[in-house]
């Protein structure tokens, strides 16, 4: 991809100034342009999002006032970063033809008023209820810190894991309001990428609303991709099988567990994400494996040494394989795995019946088949 190459401010105004009068200088328009009070910096820089180690496609300066405006032209529809201190960045879907306002006082960056289009509009109402329930979800951890080390940890784990749940599920909820507000907006690939890949359905739809208009864009076809990943193990489909060897050698067929509801789990030992999600599973196993219920842990780890101990100090006690391969495992290759962790449940026919189930959304998932 060209990248784009940075005016400087004296080579523009000589161009005004040639060109002052002309039709061309006359309907230049900003896509993006604002008044911020009590800026502390003399520039700010637009990044474009499909290529943010390639430097700033566009430098705004900032005048004594704390206006600014950018220029810059796109070829298409796209998301920017405009960093507005050493702690806060705004990221705004522009295009040609477009203009958004921003304005407000830097010392209340978070209140910015962000308007001019749907999109960045939609982003702005996106920003402001993630951080209102961020700050709910670090309201739950700091409650909880008082009982870390106390008796009553897992009952105070079980009553704040389920408020957090609650938050969850307020979260998706809103989230798919903003897409049924405006189904083809472009802004819906920010929002979307909020949501867990479990809710299908909104990501069939975002994409069959933004295919026509915003086919050929990088953003969409990234978007795509990742539908038709997420769309292979739909309620009721088959899952591949898997044949891999277990720690000791023998080979294990994910086969060889029908008849009981199996959570096919993805992970690695180096794979931080998968470790905090362990004791999750772990309690889920615990909890049904003798009500029908195991795990078939598919380990993406390169040494078997760190597979093995990682299994050890986990406590993970259900059927373990992996050919060692990495990222190039057979078996994440038919599943299309390209992040972790990543799990599918299936029953006891060997049909998908839920994937990416995460914490109590596990539990409850199973209360609900083997109870």
């Amino acid at each position: 991809m060209v990248r784009n190459k940075i005016i400087s401010l004296s080579f523009c105004i000589s161009i005004l100034l040639l060109a002052c009068g002309s039709e061309a200088a006359q309907k230049k328009q900003s896509i993006l342009k604002g008044t911020i009070s009590g800026l502390t910096v003399s520039e700010l820089y637009l990044i474009d999002l499909l290529q943010p180690k390639a430097g700033p496609v566009d430098t705004a300066f900032v005048n004594t006032d704390g206006s600014f405006a950018f220029d810059y032209e796109p070829k298409m529809k796209g998301f920017y970063r405009i960093t507005i201190s050493s702690s806060f960045a705004l990221i705004i879907p522009l295009a040609t033809g477009e203009t958004v306002q921003i304005s407000g006082d830097a010392n209340q960056l978070t209140d910015l008023s962000i308007e001019g289009t749907v999109d960045a509009e939609q982003v702005r109402d996106l920003n402001n209820f993630l951080r209102t329930n961020a700050m709910q979800s670090q309201a739950l951890e700091q409650e909880f810190q008082p009982y870390a080390d106390s008796p009553k940890r897992d009952s105070m784990l079980t009553i704040l894991r389920a408020r957090f749940a609650g938050f969850e599920k307020e979260k998706v909820s809103t989230l798919k309001a903003l897409i049924d507000k405006n189904p083809s907006s472009f802004s819906n690939l920010a929002v979307i990428e909020q949501m867990p890949d479990t809710e299908t359905e909104y990501y069939v739809k975002v994409d069959q609303a933004l295919a026509e208009k915003y086919g050929k864009s990088p953003f969409y076809t990234n978007f795509h991709t990742k539908v038709v990943t997420i769309s292979r193990f739909v309620v009721g489909s088959e899952v591949p099988e898997i044949n891999l060897p277990a720690p000791n050698g023998n080979l294990v067929a994910l086969s060889s567990l029908k008849g009981k509801v199996v959570l096919i789990d993805f992970w690695a030992s180096w794979c931080k994400p998968c470790r905090r999600e362990n004791p999750n599973v772990v309690a889920a196993y615990q909890t049904f494996k003798d009500k029908g219920f195991t795990v078939f842990g598919v380990s993406l780890d390169r040494t078997k040494d760190a597979w093995v101990n990682a299994i050890s100090q986990d406590n993970l006690t259900w059927t373990h394989v992996s050919d060692l391969k990495f990222w190039q495992s057979v078996a994440a290759k038919d599943y299309g795995v390209s992040s972790i962790p990543f799990a599918v449940l299936i029953d006891a026919e060997g049909k998908v019946i839920g994937k990416n189930l995460r914490g109590p959304a596990l539990q409850q998932k199973l209360a609900e088949v083997l109870n």
